[in-house]
């Protein structure tokens, strides 16, 4: 976290009132990163339209617009890249795009999706004005990877047998399709496992959540779990990929989950570093709200984290889960030692509650 970060972090767990908030974002707007400007910068350069810029960019002229004007972020990572590949930037420069406004992980050579993306940005520096390498191509490379993991058997040791660095330096050396193609292929059980830790962390919250706790209570499916979250169908197809192909969710589809997961704000930000992700960031308008929500959950259920530490205890069989699990209930021990722990909250309302409030009170954030 940067120092300004910090300081930001420091200023938004004082809101304790909506009001507070407001005044808070409007504020330090300017401190905050200036998306707004840097597409302002990119229209100015390339002297386009917002009809045209989008265009170029396989945007409508209204979203364009919407960036530009009123500075709206991109809603996921997929549209980052897909600005990026608008742009005809390099790897170096995508990375910057998502690491510096949308608060995402850089492109990672054990994503298969990223390292799609890696291949196809090399060869169409190589090839330029080449078709075959724009930004759809994407799309059908990722779909021959889907197709080659159809009755594939899987060896999940394999993954941890060779580095990043080493997958990283292979993608730079493939000279055309065909080599992509065994590339895929021979890396298939590092792409399946790449996102081991985070699907086992996603699964012990689902059995948490959905498990029967109490005697004569049934056990909820996913599908039921589901329901707790914004776009329950986009989850369940978002989970099947990311189980059966190692295909990572979009940063909003994993903060949602979270939300409906009942989780603190420092478990949804293990969550995300699982992910690759970077903590929730203070320095995006959406994502500061989200703390300020999780903030005023966690201090009107102050026994929630203690609460989360003894239910996941039940369902986890990870050591490091469960050394968590631990720690968690042996400082809460130590505060009731002390004195100091106070136990009843002042609200019961759920996370997901907070959250469509507060979006009924002040719309789209």
């Amino acid at each position: 976290m940067t120092e300004i970060s910090k300081i930001l972090m420091e200023e938004l767990n004082r809101c304790s009132r909506d009001e507070e908030l407001l005044d808070f974002l409007h504020y330090y707007e300017s401190k905050q990163r200036n998306w707004k400007e840097f597409m302002q910068e990119q229209l100015f350069d390339l002297e386009l339209s917002y009809e045209k810029f989008g265009k170029r960019c396989g945007f409508s002229k209204n979203t364009i617009r919407s960036w530009c004007v009123d500075g709206v972020l991109p809603r996921s990572r997929e549209h980052f890249i897909k600005l990026g590949f608008g742009l005809d930037m390099n790897e170096e420069q995508l990375n910057r795009l998502l690491q510096d406004y949308g608060g995402y992980a850089s492109l990672y050579a054990k994503d298969v999706y990223d390292a799609i993306c890696i291949y196809v940005i090399r060869q169409r520096k190589e090839h330029p004005g080449d078709e075959a390498y724009s930004y759809p191509a994407l799309v059908h490379y990722r779909e021959r990877y889907e197709a080659m993991c159809q009755g594939y058997s899987f060896d999940q040791e394999y993954r941890d047998r060779v580095t990043t660095g080493v997958m990283h330096e292979k993608l730079l050396l493939i000279a055309d399709e065909w080599e992509f193609d065994a590339f895929m292929t021979e890396h298939m059980d590092i792409f399946r496992g790449t996102h081991s830790k985070l699907i086992d962390y996603m699964e012990n919250y689902i059995k948490m959540r959905g498990g029967a706790r109490y005697e004569g209570e049934e056990a909820q499916s996913l599908h039921q779990l589901a329901r707790r979250f914004e776009k329950p169908q986009g989850f369940e197809v978002a989970y099947s990929k990311l189980k059966r192909h190692g295909i990572l969710p979009e940063r909003n589809m994993l903060i949602d989950f979270g939300i409906g997961m009942t989780m603190t704000l420092a478990e949804i930000n293990q969550l995300l570093e699982l992910a690759q992700m970077r903590p929730l960031d203070v320095r995006n308008r959406y994502e500061c709200i989200m703390i300020y929500l999780f903030h005023n959950h966690e201090n009107a259920n102050p026994m929630l984290s203690l609460d989360n530490a003894y239910s996941m205890k039940e369902v986890t069989q990870n050591p490091e889960i469960l050394k968590r699990c631990e720690e968690i209930i042996t400082y809460f021990y130590q505060m009731e030692e002390e004195g100091i722990l106070e136990e009843e909250g002042d609200d019961d309302k759920s996370l997901r509650t907070l959250y469509e409030d507060y979006r009924k009170r002040y719309g789209e954030f």
